[in-house]
């Protein structure tokens, strides 16, 4: 055809009239380009690839006008139908210019292309696959309503799943783990196409029987194979798998994991050849799940293992169509289910039948190159040839790959997961929580690339924290709180299981200790409160310390240890000085069960906590000087000290007790073996080589069920600011052994009672009774004796006797004997030793009668009437020995209230609150 007469042709309605290819570009005007040849690639599983060269007599087409638009190709058949072909534009190439004609180049493939330009990053929980994979797809509106799923089986629900990667990677991955694969169907129309999603070639569409002619085919036209051939791959022998869950340990007698064997008829397969893959943590929670992803793998290698390949004329086949062959010499004998096939791989070389020269220059990216390789050999092949009425001729050459029905199709895995690097996330949790967290301590976290989720509970699986430690009974615990920043990893690199490795602070989480590089440890936080504690251990340079801190309700609690500080927060403050101190707000107690020792001598490090050597020596020495004043004591029949001393001496030996380190088997590296001394009673002992003292604002109480011991080695100081006063059940005793006794008032009397007994003062030389001032005082009620020698003076009963062996001697300058004459003495009298106080209680509910008038009979006869006080209580009474005393409740006088008046008349607004107390207490 001359180059006028196809220009004319193209630009007629006609050009493109039962050629073996044509085009429908809805974007261009009609025949604006026409197809001169195209390959298409399709695969079971794939997304198809068309490219078409193109002819044109508008050289000025823009490129970018085609960019996404959708077009169709329709391919001839045997029968003059056409197949379309129906996808998306993603490539448009002007190869260049031959006279008044210019070639193009189109480039399409269906809308799972689009995944290939999308990428991103979510996170799916407790959602089945086919849910996912029609969220991504819905993304993209050309998929929209393009795709179905005919499932054999319903999907299981992923409790994590996380995309992030382009859309076509994720989908796919997704799609080869279950054993999933898509084919496409093409609307009759041509004007769309859908993705059948499906698992079971049962539901994959099938076509007419293939017939085979091999080399005894004629003419055209004519939808056969001229070629078949199969071929067999060594594939492994079994699958084995291992996998692990941390929530329900597998132990090594029983672990977790399956062994799936390849099905026989393979030939002879190696025993060896078996496939040990330890598929990453918890990759599924029962056996029946994890058989099933087993099984998926070894029934792709099985799909591998036996391949058939065909060629012929016949453009009417695709991928994902299951078809017959029929007319093989060698099939035809095999039952009919052997003879059934399904097409995974279909390769079209065509050249269309326009009415062109083919001397065209060999452009860049030219299809012209790629379909003469194809059709090298196989120019006089007449069943390739497809011609046209006007005497044009165009050629179809169709490569299949295929497997039988019988054996189940999977997809290759050829979609890996992204290897996951570490990234950061924040720790969230429900509104108004500081802390999320489970049996496990697990967390969940909001990835800072989370577009889709607004930060709340739901926003992640669960996902284990690691701790400073972690073992059964001990280890170490901080459970990350709700804004706290994460550092997290992802176990084997695999992007559903992700792991908090640490955390990390940042401008709105800021540390506790900064800037100096000083100061380290750790901090709590009070839970929805600001109270807190830490251990911060302080590296200044030649002032190192340590503090253990509680700030609480009840105050600062803490213990402070070394070069000792006033710390605020960050700030290092003043000096306080060195060694440790430990101090309250609140309450305090120092328990020790088996003993306490507290003490300020000196001791290397290594050396026995207990080694109380200088206070037992001190303690030693103290008994020798009891034991000294008890032997002088004892001498002068005074009181002994032979009690005190052995108290002395029994603490002292209490303190001596050596016991050996123990051993319960297992590993202790050769160490903790010895003796050690410890304190044979839970004693509580204070030694110091310097003073000790006590010191109280108010009271000091020393208290013991039997003995205080009180010895110094010089002198017992006992000083008060008021009173000494002493009370013994007993006895009070005093010895000194060299240098006497002392008794001094500077003012005030000096009284000495005997109550009960007798008073005595012995002397082995002089007694003195002076009186500095005043005079001496000496009576008693029964007689006065004065005896010296064989003489003596005595007064009783009113006489005066004066009775001496020897002279009687009186001197005076004046005397009188007159008549009888004499004064009483009154002698104090003692409180009987009997006494009692009563509390007059209401019979009814036992309160205590307050301001009650009461009898009080004694055993004297007397009576006494009297008020009880505000406890209740009457006066005390006193008797020589225990007597009965009669008490009795009287009746109680009605009180007058009168109300309060002002000083200048008047009355005030309330009446009387108080009522006189004329009670006798």
């Amino acid at each position: 055809m001359k180059l006028t007469d196809l220009i004319q042709a193209i630009r007629s309605d006609l050009i493109q009239h039962e050629r073996l290819l044509k085009t429908d570009i809805p974007s261009l005007p009609a025949n604006t380009l026409l197809p001169r040849r195209a390959v298409t690639v399709a695969e079971l599983g794939r997304d198809f690839s068309v490219t078409i060269d193109m002819v044109s007599v508008d050289s000025d087409i823009e490129l970018k006008t085609l960019m996404s638009q959708p077009m169709t190709l329709w391919i001839q058949q045997a029968d003059k139908s056409y197949l379309p072909i129906n996808g998306y534009v993603h490539r448009f190439r002007r190869l260049g210019t031959n006279g008044d004609l210019t070639s193009y180049q189109i480039s399409f493939a269906s809308w799972l292309h689009f995944l290939r330009l999308r990428s991103d990053m979510r996170i799916w929980q407790d959602r089945s696959v086919d849910d996912i994979i029609s969220d991504v797809f819905n993304e993209h509106p050309q998929a929209q309503g393009k795709f179905i799923f005919a499932l054999s089986r319903s999907l299981p629900l992923l409790s994590y799943c996380r995309q992030s990667e382009t859309d076509w990677n994720f989908v796919h991955r997704l799609m080869e783990s279950e054993g999933l694969y898509g084919f496409f169907r093409y609307s009759a129309d041509g004007q769309s196409h859908t993705f059948v999603i499906t698992d079971d070639l049962r539901y994959v569409d099938e076509i007419s029987p293939v017939r085979y002619y091999g080399s005894d085919i004629r003419g055209s036209d004519v939808d056969a194979l001229t070629l078949w051939s199969g071929s067999r791959t060594l594939q492994s022998a079994a699958y084995a798998t291992r996998t692990s869950d941390y929530k329900n340990p597998p132990i090594p007698a029983r672990p977790k994991g399956t062994l799936v064997h390849a099905r026989p008829n393979q030939g002879a397969l190696p025993s060896q050849t078996e496939i040990f893959e330890y598929t990453g943590s918890y990759t599924y929670r029962d056996s029946e799940r994890g058989h099933a992803l087993s099984k998926i793998r070894v029934e792709e290698w099985e799909s591998r293992a036996k391949r058939f390949h065909g060629v012929g004329g016949l453009p009417g086949i695709d991928a994902g169509r299951v078809f017959q062959l029929v007319d093989h010499p060698e099939h035809d004998r095999e039952p009919e289910e052997q003879r059934k096939f399904v097409a995974l791989k279909v390769w079209r070389y065509l050249e269309n039948n326009l009415p062109v020269s083919r001397q065209e220059p060999d452009y860049p990216h030219s299809l012209k190159r790629e379909l003469k390789q194809a059709m090298a050999g196989r120019a006089d092949d007449e069943s390739l040839k497809i011609r046209h009425f006007d005497g044009s001729e165009g050629c179809s050459l169709v490569e299949i790959e295929a497997q039988r029905t019988t054996v189940p199709y999977r997809s290759p895995f050829e979609h890996k997961k992204p290897v996951m690097h570490l990234e950061t996330a924040i720790v969230v949790g429900p509104k108004g929580e500081e802390v999320y967290t489970d049996e496990l301590n697990r967390i969940k976290v909001v990835f800072l690339w989370d577009r889709h989720n607004p930060g709340n509970a739901g926003a992640s699986c669960w996902i284990r924290a690691a701790q400073a430690d972690t073992g059964a009974g001990y280890g170490g615990v901080h459970v990350p709180r709700v804004g706290e920043e994460l550092i997290i990893d992802h176990v084997g690199g695999d992007c559903d299981r992700p792991l908090a490795v640490h955390r990390v602070y940042n401008g709105a989480v800021r540390p506790a200790w900064h800037t100096n590089g000083i100061l380290s440890g750790y901090r709590s936080k009070e839970y929805h409160g600001s109270d807190f504690s830490h251990f911060v251990m302080d590296d200044a340079t030649g002032q190192t310390r340590a503090q253990l801190l509680n700030s609480g309700s009840n105050g600062i609690t803490l213990l402070q240890i070394g070069y000792l500080i006033d710390q605020s927060g960050n700030t290092r403050g003043d000096y306080l000085g060195s060694g440790f101190d430990l101090k309250t707000d609140a309450w305090g107690a120092i328990r020790a069960n088996r003993g306490l020792y507290l003490s300020t001598y000196a001791k290397p490090s290594g050396s026995q906590p207990l080694d109380a050597r200088e206070t037992q020596e001190q303690l030693g020495n103290s008994a020798s000087l009891l034991k000294t004043l008890a032997d002088a004591s004892e001498q002068i029949q005074a009181e002994s000290l032979k009690p005190g001393h052995q108290e002395l001496k029994d603490f002292s030996d209490a303190t001596r007790h050596s016991v050996s380190g123990t051993s319960k088997g297992g590993r202790t590296a050769g160490g903790g073996t010895g003796n050690a001394n410890v304190f044979a009673k839970p004693l509580l002992a204070l030694g110091s080589p310097e003073h000790i003292g006590f010191s109280s604002k108010a009271s000091i109480h020393t208290t013991a069920d039997r003995h205080i011991n009180l010895a110094s080695g010089l002198s017992t100081v006992v000083a008060a600011g008021k009173s000494f006063i002493a009370g013994a059940v007993e006895k009070i005793s005093l010895f000194a052994q060299r240098s006497g006794i002392d008794l001094f008032a500077a003012k005030g009397p000096v009284r000495i009672q005997a109550h009960d007994d007798d008073i005595e003062l012995i002397a082995e030389r002089v007694i003195k009774l002076l009186a500095i001032k005043g005079k001496v005082d000496i009576a008693a009620l029964d007689g006065i004796r004065l005896s010296s020698g064989e003489g003596y003076i005595e007064l009783a009963g009113g006489d005066v006797n004066i009775q001496a062996p020897g002279k009687i001697s009186f001197k005076g300058s004046q005397y009188s004997f007159e008549g009888p004459g004499g004064e009483s003495y009154l002698l104090p009298m003692f409180r009987p030793p009997y006494q009692a106080q009563y509390v007059l209680e209401n019979a009814t509910d036992g309160a205590p009668m307050i301001h009650h008038p009461y009898e009080l009979k004694l055993p004297s006869g007397r009576t006494l009437l009297g008020r009880t006080n505000y406890l209740g209580e009457t006066v005390l009474v006193f008797t020589s020995s225990a007597q009965d005393v009669h008490l009795r409740a009287l009746e109680q006088d009605s009180a007058e209230v009168k109300p309060w008046t002002f000083a200048g008349g008047g009355q005030a607004d309330i009446e009387a609150d108080y009522v006189g107390d004329t009670g006798n207490d």
